[in-house]
Order: structure tokens, then C-alpha cells, then sequence
């Protein structure tokens, strides 16, 4: 499982370092910077408003879908009906809950029409990466590993086009970009799905009901999970009377932090039903651990001592109207993803053994401590204060998900695995430190010597050193 695991990684993280970077810096940033960190601030805030009720649009199903199948690989064409039609009902009642919210919420007819909108991206979206749950759940890693950037590649034909040809961006035309993208990537993998068993679809209240009542605890994961790494933006724009430019400026930082959240999340894809596979077989769990681990501390530290010491340089690369506090926001929110990123190891074997009460606990507790920071910040700091509350917010929760996973599976690790782990931090930040400092070359050169050096010492270290010899199944 382990070199399972190190092969399909490694083509997930070269296929989507490949694109989705072109993505957040060629289309994403720039949209932000041709309309304006105002009217995007705006887009932000929506955006995360529809994200707060997403808890409806899944309710738990991808994940529990993907424990299910891994586990029970045989059933699922008579598994797959009736989830796709409770995944409908769940569709309806989404957008009539967003239209609801939004309407009470006071938002003007042309902020409304862009909230309805952005209900339908999240609705594609949810879509596309339920179907793709299946290819990794049956046991067909190379296929999702293929399909997990189709959806941005097409944004950046699409998008690509109104902002480099046509030269007419604009907030409306980046949305309609992305529903035509996503929709186009839904009929792919639908037409890929069916290759593998019979697709249909069917509709009983009786099934949902006992489905929902299965996916529940998923389901309040995501919910609590959304509410504490997205209220911040919402905050931000509600609290500040500033045209939602702060909301803006948190914007700039966030995306760069979620870009780099996809590495995580990618891990998780592949985690999750690999761990619901071999979850009774602690060696084989303990081996996947420290060796997902061990990778994901190695590119982690690489990329957050990086934007720590050349935060400057990338901020106004990408974002030429920027400020210094862009910088700040940026470098306080990249922190945070050293522990959002390594988090995606212990929730994805948190969350395959099915035991999320404790694990449940620990975001309400993280969410309770956002909360409040951000109270307590952003009248006096703005889009700072917002990012210090999610940097303490975010290893609050992953010290807690450590504690957690280690206690219900009794893992234990050597010392020297833990002193590796140590080393890989203090020797990647000394490094970028030393270069940063002493050299005066051109500063992407810095940063290619940088990760020159930061793979060598992890090769040697053994955190790059992956069997591949295992074929997939």
C-alpha cells in the first residue's frame, strides 16, 4: 500500500503542479487584479457565504462514499442509485437555502444574481469530485489522479481566453468561465464512470433518509470544518466598512493559502480509502502514516519557508497594486499551511475509521477560538487580525488531530523518525535563511537553490526515498 501510495502521489503532485499554479497565478490573480480588490472582495465574500451552507449540497456523502466503496468494492452499482438521487434532492435544497439566505440576508439584485450563480459552480463542483470519488474508491488511483486537474485545465482554456485574446474580463464572464468548464468536465467523467458499471439513478425518501442518517457525522465534519477556515472572509466584510477592500486583501493572501491547501487535499484523496482499506491492519497503517507524512512535511516546510523569506517579491510579482500589508496577510496565512496541510494525514485516518465525535469536538473548539479571535482583531487589525486567528486556529486543530489519531489507533513513533521530522524544519529554514541572506542573485534563482538543496537533504534524510515498485491495482 505503501508504494502504491508514493507512485500515485507523486503523478498527482506533478499533474496538478503543473496546472493549477497556472490557474491561481494566470487566471485567478489576475482576474482579481484586472476588476479590482474591491468588486473581488465582493465575489470572495459571496463566495464564501454559498460555502457556509455546503453542508447541504454534500452532507457527508463524498467521504462516506469513499469508505464505503473501498471497503465494499462489489456493491457498488447497487450502491450508486440511490445516493446519486438523494445528491439531487440535496441540490434543490442547497440552492433554495442559499436563494432564502441570501434574499434575508439583504443582498442587492445584482449581488444576488452573482450568490445564485456561485451556488451553481459549488454544485458542479460537488458533482465532478463525487464522481471522480469512485475511481480512487474501486481501486483505479492512475484514472483519478488524471482527472483531478480536468476541471482547472479547462478554466484556463476558457477563462484564458476572455483575459488574454478577448481582453473583456470581467467578475460575471470568471464565473460563467467556470460553470462552462465544470460542466464540460462532469460530462467527461460520467462517460469514464460508465466503462466501469451501470450508471442510473433513483429517488426514495426511505434510502435518503437512512443514507443521511449514515453520513450525519460526515457530514458535521464538513460543516464545522467550513465554518472555521471560511468565516473569515464573511467576517471581514461584514465587520469592516471599507467596500470590502480588507475582505480583498485577505483575498490576495487566502488564495495563494488554498492553492497550497490543494497539496493536502490531494494527499486526502488517495489517503482516505487507502487507510479505509487497511484500517484493521495497524502496521500497514502505521507504515502509510509516517511515509504520507513524511512527504507531505518535506514539500510543506519547503513551500512555507519560501513564502516566509521571498513573500515580497511573490506578492507584487503576482499582485503589482499590492501593499505591504498584502505581504503581511500573505506570510501570517502561509504559515498556517504547515499545519492545515499536514492535518489532511491524521483527519483522512480520523475520518476512515468512522469514529468523528472526539474528531467533531475538536473543530467546534476550533471554531469557538476563530470566532472570537476575529472578533477581537479585525476591528483593530483587519485583514491581519483575520489571518493570525487562522494561523492559531489551524495548529490548535492539528495538534489536537495528532493527539486524537495517536490515542484511538495507539500509534507510536521512533525517536529518530521524530528528529527527522525536526530536522527537516530547522535545516529548510536555516538553508532558505543562509541564501536569503548571503546571496544576491536574482530571487528565483535563490528559490530554485533552495529546493535543490531542501530535496537532497530530504532524500538523504529518507523522506524522498518511496517504493514504486508496486503496480496499481
Amino acid at each position: 500500500m505503501q508504494a502504491q501510495f508514493s507512485k500515485n502521489i507523486i503523478l498527482l503532485l506533478v499533474i496538478n503542479l503543473l496546472i493549477k499554479p497556472i490557474y491561481i497565478l494566470g487566471i485567478d490573480a489576475q482576474v482579481q487584479n484586472q476588476v479590482g480588490p474591491s468588486e473581488y472582495g465582493l465575489y470572495f465574500a459571496l463566495f464564501n457565504f454559498c460555502f457556509l451552507f455546503q453542508i447541504i449540497l454534500d452532507f457527508g456523502i463524498q467521504n462516506y462514499n469513499s469508505k464505503y466503496v473501498s471497503e465494499n468494492r462489489d456493491l457498488v452499482v447497487q450502491h450508486f442509485p440511490s445516493v446519486l438521487g438523494t445528491k439531487l434532492m440535496l441540490i434543490l435544497a442547497f440552492v433554495s437555502v442559499v436563494s432564502v439566505a441570501g434574499f434575508y440576508t439583504g443582498y442587492t439584485t445584482q449581488h444576488f444574481q452573482m450568490l445564485i450563480l456561485l451556488a451553481l459552480v459549488m454544485v458542479l463542483q460537488t458533482m465532478y469530485n463525487y464522481f471522480r470519488s469512485h475511481f480512487s474508491a474501486l481501486g483505479f488511483f492512475r484514472r483519478e489522479t488524471y482527472l483531478s486537474a480536468l476541471d482547472k485545465l479547462l478554466m484556463i482554456g476558457i477563462i484564458g481566453y476572455w483575459i488574454y485574446v478577448a481582453d473583456q474580463i470581467n467578475i460575471m464572464l470568471f464565473i460563467y468561465g467556470q460553470l462552462a468548464a465544470l460542466l464540460i468536465a462532469n460530462v467527461i467523467v460520467v462517460l469514464l464512470l460508465k466503462g466501469n458499471f451501470q450508471l442510473s439513478v433513483s429517488f426514495s425518501f426511505q434510502k435518503s433518509k437512512a443514507l443521511l442518517k449514515k453520513t450525519f457525522p460526515f457530514a458535521l465534519v464538513f460543516l464545522l470544518m467550513t465554518l472555521y477556515t471560511r468565516m473569515d472572509g464573511v467576517m471581514l466584510e461584514a465587520m469592516l466598512d471599507d467596500n470590502a477592500e480588507s475582505a480583498g486583501i485577505y483575498a490576495a493572501g487566502f488564495r495563494l493559502l488554498d492553492a497550497g491547501n490543494m497539496l493536502g487535499y490531494l494527499f486526502a484523496l488517495l489517503l482516505l480509502p487507502m487507510f479505509a482499506h487497511i484500517l484493521k491492519k495497524k502496521d500497514e497503517v502505521l507504515g502509510l502514516v509516517k511515509s504520507s507524512f513524511g512527504l507531505l512535511i518535506s514539500i510543506s516546510t519547503l513551500i512555507v519557508t519560501v513564502c516566509w523569506f521571498y513573500g515580497s517579491e511573490i506578492i507584487y510579482l503576482i499582485y503589482p497594486a499590492a501593499t505591504e500589508e498584502y505581504v503581511d496577510v500573505f506570510k501570517i496565512l502561509m504559515i498556517s499551511f504547515w499545519a492545515m496541510s499536514a492535518s489532511y494525514v491524521f483527519g483522512s485516518l480520523i475520518t476512515a475509521s468512522g469514529k468523528l465525535k472526539i474528531f467533531n469536538w475538536i473543530f467546534v473548539i476550533g471554531i469557538i477560538i476563530n470566532w472570537s479571535l476575529n472578533l477581537l482583531l479585525i476591528p483593530k487589525q483587519g485583514a491581519l487580525g483575520a489571518a493570525i486567528a487562522t494561523l492559531i486556529t489551524q495548529f490548535f486543530v492539528f495538534i489536537a488531530q495528532v493527539t486524537l489519531a495517536n490515542k484511538l489507533f495507539s500509534l507510536s513513533y521512533a525517536m529518530d523518525y521524530i528528529l527527522k521530522c525536526f530536522l527537516i524544519v530547522g535545516t529548510y529554514f536555516a538553508i532558505s535563511y543562509l541564501i536569503n541572506t548571503q546571496l544576491t542573485i536574482y530571487w528565483m534563482v535563490e528559490i530554485i537553490i533552495i529546493a535543490v538543496f531542501s530535496v537532497v537533504i530530504s532524500f538523504f534524510i529518507g523522506f524522498f526515498r518511496l517504493s514504486l515498485s508496486q503496480s496499481e491495482e
